[in-house]
C-alpha cells in the first residue's frame, strides 16, 4: 500500500519512507496498516483500540495515544516536512489528506 511517500509492504509487515525502513512496533504498525487501508476514513479512539487489542474499549484511550505519540515521532524524524497522521478533533485519527 502506497500514501504520499510512504510504502507499507503488508507481506514483509514493513513500512518504508522514501525507501528508508522504519522499525515500529506491532501496535504501531497496525496502526499504520489500519489507517492506510482507508486514508480518508476517521478511526475514532475506540475504533483503533477496538481494532488492534481484541478487546471492548472502556474509555482508557492512554494506549492508543501514546502509539500514536511514537508513531508521529518516528514518522517525523524520517521526514520532518510532512505531518501523516491527523488529529479529527472530537472524533479520532486519519492520515492527512493530500
Amino acid at each position: 500500500m502506497k500514501y504520499r511517500d510512504l510504502e507499507l509492504d503488508i507481506t514483509k509487515k514493513q513500512l518504508t519512507i522514501s525507501g528508508v525502513e522504519i522499525e515500529l512496533t506491532g501496535k504501531e504498525y497496525l496502526i499504520m496498516e489500519l489507517l492506510m487501508r482507508n486514508p480518508e476514513k476517521v478511526y475514532s479512539k475506540s475504533n483503533i483500540y477496538e481494532s488492534l487489542w481484541n478487546q471492548e474499549y472502556l474509555g482508557d484511550d492512554n494506549a492508543v495515544k501514546t502509539h500514536i505519540s511514537n508513531l508521529r515521532n518516528k514518522l517525523k524524524t524520517i521526514n520532518p516536512e510532512i505531518d501523516y497522521v491527523e488529529t479529527v478533533w472530537g472524533l479520532g485519527y486519519r492520515l492527512y489528506k493530500v
